[in-house]
């Protein structure tokens, strides 16, 4: 069953140039605005239980759909169906009275949910303990801070019961350790079955937490599915737009100079997930290899692992920056290695040259399981550059259990006894 179900969902603003013309309008009968179409036939379901991840630029319209879902806003066109219980944290801003007290308002939010001042009374103590604002609880909402009020404001949010929670990017207010409990938050919440729909930059956040995933631009659906997928071509499609020349040139014919009889060069992808870049150079091929210098696609923790990356390069490349990206099975950035922060930089290259770089490493106390190796080429420095060409999960390891590991690795550690009391008479 569909906790949120969206159906050609469009919103329109009238953008006015003068307040006057509002008027104007009204009585002349004749148009005086510029529609702004925030949303345009926007369609989606969210099933119960499920986690829901919306991403996009500034303006895309993310925060519009979540109002509307949240019934703050109405559409122009469309509908929307929602079933259960929502708790909405919007931004900044939104939901509180200024004038009234931090406890005011969490009787007021209650409330309005539906439930009773005994179910507020008994909530408002771990409503308290979460938010850590100490006495401001009792002074105006006006008098916060941002992050007071995000505090607050989801503290409230989680604690009304619901059933559908809504959040936008006001996380982001608050300092890093309230964001890792608002996450811990979260993730217990879907834990128990809860239908949550995440508004965020943060790719990450949207890999990790979320089920399926909606990718908005101006207003309209570029992509929807899969998270990793969605995520990647919108990081995609964000770099080829801070480089006005990819999208110029999204592929490129063989070059003129052959690649050079070599058994160093390496010609076959494994996986072809996604790649993207303005391709004045590609990865030709990836490989990874044991110590004896032999193909492999597992290894133990501890283990030297080469992988060797051959680059075709079609144009000139005056900084050449390759490296690689380590990511298990949910997308999650394990560690990302390149030339620059190795400080091993290459030379200039010349169209129709072929590099092969063998990186070199000892896995670490990895927690067994798949992981995946996407292999990129980019022009420029660690700190600024353009991405020429990104192979994801080009390859994958398996790594096998040899030891018990918690979380996703374990580090070296040395552990000292230093201090016995005595035995208590």
């Amino acid at each position: 069953m569909d906790a949120i179900t969206v159906e050609n969902l469009s919103k329109n603003f009238r953008i006015y140039a003068r307040p006057a013309d509002r008027l104007r309008e009204l009585f002349l009968r004749r148009k005086r605005h510029q529609d702004f179409w925030a949303l345009k036939e926007i369609s989606f379901r969210v099933p119960r239980g499920s986690t829901f991840g919306i991403i996009g630029e500034n303006g895309s319209g993310k925060s519009t759909l979540l109002q509307i879902i949240a019934g703050t806003l109405q559409p122009t066109g469309g509908n929307r169906r929602v079933e259960g219980r929502v708790a909405a944290l919007l931004e900044l801003g939104s939901g509180f009275n200024p004038e009234f007290s931090g406890v005011e308002n969490v009787y007021l939010n209650g409330s309005i949910l539906g439930l009773s001042n005994e179910e507020i009374s008994a909530r408002l103590p771990e409503i308290e303990r979460f938010a850590e604002i100490g006495d401001f609880i009792h002074q105006p909402v006006k008098t916060y801070s941002s992050g007071m009020y995000v505090r607050l404001a989801f503290a409230v949010s989680i604690n009304v019961d619901p059933e559908i929670l809504l959040v936008d990017e006001a996380l982001a207010v608050g300092d890093v350790f309230f964001q890792q409990r608002c996450m811990r938050k979260i993730r217990q919440m879907k834990e128990v079955g809860k239908t949550i729909l995440l508004v965020s930059h943060d790719p990450a956040a949207v890999k990790n937490l979320c089920d399926r995933a909606l990718w908005l631009e101006k207003g309209e659906i570029r992509d929807l599915g899969e998270p990793e997928r969605v995520v990647s071509r919108y990081l995609a499609a964000m770099t080829q737009r801070r480089d006005p020349f990819a999208a110029a040139n999204p592929s490129r014919p063989e070059p003129k100079t052959a690649a050079p009889e070599s058994p160093l060069v390496v010609t076959t992808l494994q996986n072809l997930d996604h790649r993207w870049g303005n391709r004045k150079a590609e990865i030709l091929g990836v490989q990874l290899l044991d110590p004896s210098g032999e193909s492999c696609d597992s290894a133990f923790p501890g283990d030297a692992l080469t992988l060797r990356t051959s680059i075709r390069f079609f144009e000139a490349v005056t900084q050449p920056l390759a490296g690689f990206f380590l990511r298990n099975r949910l997308g999650e950035d394990i560690t990302g290695i390149n030339t620059s922060i190795q400080d091993q930089p290459l030379p200039a290259a010349a169209p129709g040259q072929v590099f092969t770089l063998d990186f070199t490493m000892q896995l670490p106390l990895l927690h067994p399981g798949n992981y995946y190796f996407s292999a990129g080429i980019s022009d420029g420095t660690h700190e600024s550059f353009v991405v020429c060409d990104l192979v994801e999960n080009v390859a994958t390891l398996l790594v096998r259990k040899r030891e018990v590991v918690y979380g996703y690795l374990r580090f070296d550690c040395t552990v000292e006894l230093k201090y016995i009391s005595p035995v208590s008479g």
